[in-house]
């Protein structure tokens, strides 16, 4: 999972940064290095705040480094935690951890980016939801 950044270069130095798919989400650095390191921290702060269950944007920017666009990746537990919340969409988290036979509190926990998710656990998530896992390596 990733997002692409759009990198431009400021006349007084340094770079600002978008994200032409993430609404919102800036930010920028002095050099091309500390750009690119800021803009996988805005991306990431912006997937966690404000796509807890929506559903997330399609990446439609494709990277291309000579034109600006640079494609920053999400950390892969994050983007665990995001695609179950995405999945679980407007469902209850109390709903789901029912259907699976757990607390809320513990099922919160599975949508925590550090909660290490089994690829049995997330099987067992997607079958609650009445949904399929598919695993892909890209």
């Amino acid at each position: 999972m990733y997002y692409t950044a759009k990198l431009t270069k400021e006349k007084d130095g340094g770079y600002s940064v978008s994200f032409p798919d993430l609404d919102g989400c800036f930010t920028q650095g002095d050099t091309l290095e500390e750009a690119l390191a800021m803009a996988n921290e805005a991306m990431e702060l912006t997937l966690e705040d404000v796509f807890d269950g929506d559903p997330l944007p399609e990446c439609k920017t494709k990277a291309n480094e000579k034109k600006g666009l640079y494609r920053i990746d999400v950390d892969p537990e994050l983007a665990i935690a995001l695609q179950v919340a995405a999945a679980r969409g407007k469902v209850p988290q109390a709903t789901v951890a029912r259907e699976m036979g757990m607390t809320k509190q513990a099922y919160q926990r599975l949508e925590d980016p550090k909660a290490n998710l089994s690829v049995k656990m997330l099987k067992r998530i997607a079958e609650s939801m009445g949904k399929r896992l598919e695993v892909q390596f890209v």
